[in-house]
């Protein structure tokens, strides 16, 4: 057994934690740059809360409140540019895993000259301003890893940045913040939550102690988004989900994700598809390819997802995975077919081309490597 486990990141976890932001980040300097999305942490008094935390201690505080969903390598310079300008001592990342992605990005690229992307694409980077980040979401675990992703307006390139600058000094998990998530939201990125797990787990980066992260992730997954989705004011829900998020998001920093984000990262980049939907669209197609290379895996998803696989050859249990995870996405009513995104054959090729060419590193982690027609076969299986 051989595996190595790297995790910087401090992690507060618990009802009521966001109030102690300021008094955790006031070694990190007198001003923060907040970034957040333009409407939800404002409406839902997210914001007021860390601004007066942050003042009880004396740390001053400037907003930057543009991020959109899947944001954009441009929007990350307009952050970095207000940080330099303002003398930003520290970044605050608060909301979902855009805003927390978009955190990452500013406080590297405010220390790091020239284009975001000529840094995602392998240029090395330095330093990065101190990091916070606040999760309001149980979905992208961006709060327990050093990944940030962001797409390029002019390629549709999705890709992530990663740096050991990009982890969080420390990340504030407080479930009373997701009791105000709307049902759609809750379910799209519960069900990332699960991929992040699965593709820890079955990816060929996969190590013991993320499998067992991994698969207690994807059983709480299993046991309880439906009720976070239909009940979204209990804090038990929430409170297991942020769990699993967290759980999930130890894994993929260090076990990373594989095809499902290698095919669902271009829905977004070229299409605008919510992360969380554009993996439930392909997700069926990638198990079946997947599971002949991996059945004793696969057959650990099934049982975790609740699957009674007693009496079953290894092979039949592998495959009761996917009828389970179907199962559970009927019940959130997230998409399952690419054509819901108004995808159609005539697209398959250049989104196949586009996705062997950007997302190799994903593609290679999977346990059966496709070739190009593979990807769209699975594609074409997604309509």
């Amino acid at each position: 057994m051989n595996f190595e486990f790297f995790m910087p990141t401090r992690l507060i976890f618990g009802p009521g934690k966001v109030k102690e932001v300021g008094v955790n980040a006031k070694a990190l300097g007198k001003k923060a740059l907040i970034v957040t999305g333009k409407s939800s942490a404002k409406k839902a008094g997210y914001l007021d809360v860390v601004a007066k935390s942050l003042e009880q201690e004396k740390i001053d505080w400037v907003l930057f409140d543009e991020v959109e969903p899947n944001p954009l390598t441009t929007t990350v310079e307009r952050g970095a540019k207000l940080a330099r300008d303002t003398g930003a001592d520290f970044v605050v990342g608060l909301g979902g895993g855009s805003a927390m992605d978009t955190a990452k990005g500013i406080a590297f690229a405010t220390l790091n000259e020239g284009p975001l992307a000529d840094y995602i694409a392998g240029k090395r980077g330095g330093d990065a301003l101190p990091i916070v980040l606040i999760t309001t979401t149980a979905g992208t675990g961006s709060e327990a890893n050093n990944y940030a992703v962001f797409t390029n307006p002019e390629t549709k390139v999705k890709k992530s940045l990663k740096s050991p600058g990009t982890y969080a000094r420390f990340s504030i998990i407080d479930p009373e913040l997701m009791l105000t998530v709307p049902k759609k939201v809750t379910a799209s990125t519960g069900i990332d939550v699960f991929f992040h797990a699965m593709e820890a787990y079955v990816g060929k980066r996969s190590q013991p102690f993320t499998d067992a992260l991994a698969l207690e992730a994807i059983r709480l997954v299993a046991e309880n988004l439906k009720g976070a989705c239909e009940h979204g004011d209990d804090i038990q829900y929430r409170e297991r989900m942020a769990w699993a998020n967290t759980l999930a998001g130890v894994a993929i920093n260090l076990s990373g994700t594989c095809g499902i984000h290698g095919m669902g990262h271009p829905l977004s980049g070229i299409y605008d598809v919510p992360h969380g939907e554009s993996l439930s669209a392909v997700s069926l197609a990638f198990m079946r390819f997947n599971i002949p290379e991996a059945p004793g895996k696969f057959a650990k998803v099934a049982e975790a997802l609740g699957v009674d696989v007693r009496g079953l050859t290894l092979l039949e249990a592998a495959e009761k995975s996917v009828q389970a995870l179907k199962d559970l996405m009927d019940s959130i009513e997230v998409p399952q077919k690419i054509s819901a995104f108004g995808i159609t054959e005539k697209d398959i090729d250049a989104l196949a081309e586009h996705t062997c060419k950007w997302m190799t590193h994903n593609l290679e982690a999977s346990p059966r490597v496709p070739a190009i027609d593979d990807v769209k076969k699975m594609y074409r299986e997604s309509l």
